[in-house]
Order: C-alpha cells, then sequence, then structure tokens
C-alpha cells in the first residue's frame, strides 16, 4: 500500500492556504544616529568627470547613514547646473530603512516648511519622501542639527579661496576630501589650505595601506601600487596624504629635480620634491590676486 508523503498538497492546501510556522516581525526599529561616520567632501572642478562624481555621489545618498557618507559638495559654478542634472538623473527610490529613518525624516520635514531649495528625484522615478535629497541652497548642515542629516548641501564657487571657505563653513568632521579635476593648480592648493589628510584625486574606495607607515614616519614618499599614485608630504607644517590614479593626466614619471631622478624602478617609489611647498605658495598668490582684480572691477 502506498503511503502519502508528507508534502504532499491536497486540494484543500491550495484553496486554504496556511502556515504552520510561528509568526516573523518585520518590523525595523530605527535609531536616531548622533555622530558623522566618517564623513566626506567633495570638490568638483570645470575640467573634473562630472559622469563619475555623479555616479557614486549618486550611490552613496541612498544610503546617507551608512560609513563614510558625502555631507557636502562644492561645483565650480561653470558646470554646476549640469552636474545637478546628471546627479538628479541617477536618483531613484531609496529603501524603506532610509525612508523611514528619523534623522531623514526630520530633514525633510524642515524642508517641506519652505524657504530653502533642495532637489529630490523626478516622480516616476521616486516618490518625494523616499528620493536622495539634495539641497541647494545657502544652507549648512546646521540647519538641520549636528547629528547626520541623511541630506547632502551642495554650493557653488569660482576660485580656489572660495571653494576652502565652502568646507570651512560646514560643522560635519570630514575625514577625507574628494576632488574631480584634471589638474594638478587645483588639487595641491586645496591640499595647503583644507584642514583635512586623505585626499583622492578622480578615485574612490582605494586602500592606502601601502603608504601608512610612510605617513605614519612623517617622510615624504611616493609610491605606485595597484594602478594608483600615493603620496606623503608636508605642506605648512601638517603631514597630507594624497592619492590618485596614475593613469590620469595628473601623473608624472617622478617628483626628482630632471637629471637627479633617485627613483627605484625595483619598488616603483621616489622621494617627493619639497620644491612643490613653494609652487603651492604661488598658485595661492595667483588665486589671491585674482580675487582682487575682480573685486577692482
Amino acid at each position: 500500500m502506498c503511503q502519502i508523503p508528507d508534502n504532499f498538497l491536497t486540494a484543500d492546501l491550495v484553496r486554504h492556504p496556511r502556515c504552520n510556522k510561528p509568526k516573523f516581525d518585520l518590523s525595523t526599529v530605527h535609531t536616531v544616529s548622533k555622530i558623522w561616520t566618517h564623513s566626506r567632501f567633495m570638490f568638483i572642478f570645470e575640467r573634473g568627470d562630472l559622469n563619475l562624481a555623479a555616479h557614486y555621489l549618486a550611490e552613496r545618498m541612498h544610503e546617507p547613514f551608512q560609513p563614510f557618507p558625502f555631507a557636502s559638495v562644492a561645483v565650480h559654478n561653470s558646470v554646476k547646473d549640469d552636474f545637478i542634472e546628471r546627479l538628479r538623473s541617477r536618483f531613484h527610490q531609496v529603501k524603506p530603512h532610509v525612508a523611514l529613518h528619523p534623522n531623514f525624516e526630520r530633514s525633510l520635514n524642515e524642508l517641506k516648511l519652505g524657504g530653502v531649495k533642495y532637489v529630490v528625484a523626478d516622480e516616476e522615478n521616486a516618490p518625494p519622501f523616499a528620493s536622495p535629497i539634495l539641497v541647494t541652497d545657502n544652507v549648512t548642515h546646521l540647519f538641520f542639527s549636528s547629528s547626520p542629516s541623511g541630506v547632502v548641501t551642495l554650493k557653488g564657487f569660482n576660485t580656489i579661496r572660495e571653494a576652502q571657505g565652502i568646507f570651512g563653513a560646514e560643522t560635519p568632521p570630514f575625514s577625507a576630501v574628494h576632488i574631480f579635476d584634471e589638474s594638478i593648480t587645483s588639487v595641491y592648493a586645496l591640499a595647503a589650505i583644507v584642514n583635512c589628510v586623505q585626499f583622492y584625486v578622480n578615485c574612490f574606495d582605494v586602500c592606502t595601506m601601502p603608504i601608512l607607515p610612510y605617513y605614519g614616519m612623517r617622510q615624504s614618499r611616493a609610491l605606485l601600487h595597484d594602478g594608483y599614485h600615493m603620496e606623503t608630504l608636508e605642506i605648512g607644517g601638517v603631514w597630507k596624504i594624497i592619492t590618485f590614479p596614475y593613469t590620469t593626466t595628473l601623473v608624472r614619471q617622478c617628483d626628482c629635480v630632471k637629471g637627479e631622478c633617485t627613483c627605484s624602478s625595483k619598488d616603483k617609489s621616489c622621494d617627493v620634491s619639497l620644491k612643490k611647498q613653494t609652487q603651492i605658495l604661488n598658485i595661492l598668490q595667483i588665486d589671491e590676486d585674482e580675487e582682487s582684480q575682480e573685486k577692482l572691477n
């Protein structure tokens, strides 16, 4: 005689489905985030890769409460509107744990009161209450609170000094700065006046472990590792780490004086020239002269 298996489907199970397993609680507990977890700042210049910057920024804006969030962006005025449109086109609906986060809801309610310009996704891509938020008005994160707001503030600039002023006015403690530009001028000029240690140029999520020992020893050094140029140098008494892909137009063969190269082809490293500091000071002086000329005009 045949025995009916335990998993046999009967007509009753099809008409009246039921589950003998215990109920699961699918509710999510949301806690208020009180501190920024290694927030980051982004500078975008007129010659920078707008698509690459918009891609990475949009990705991080969909998870604003994860470690290493972007809090603020400074964009050159000549490409500001273009960048905002490229960024907005990449917005889609955020996940429930973001849309229902107390910090995110509080920030959105503050913006709904009016008086502050902000950008969300098109309604066909995401509802306003579940979209990444880009604040384009002249406000800082103090407008929301000292805790993570879940939004990104964006402002425009024309000169290096203006860009530094935007960075200095923001309140989150920035652990790293990302720069998008194809000119070496802006990179080292910003590194000289921005109060931050790590600078990533045209790249994200790069492991800087190979250069960290030299930073710890306060030793000027440049390395080529895994497709990236990494260097430590002292600017104004403060040690910095600058990283960029060596396929970029920023790269040079080395920092040594012509005819006096000390590079080692074996370990692909060289000593960083101290003349960079003089070059940086000259760049900043030119920038100040341009600002003075604009005021006179």
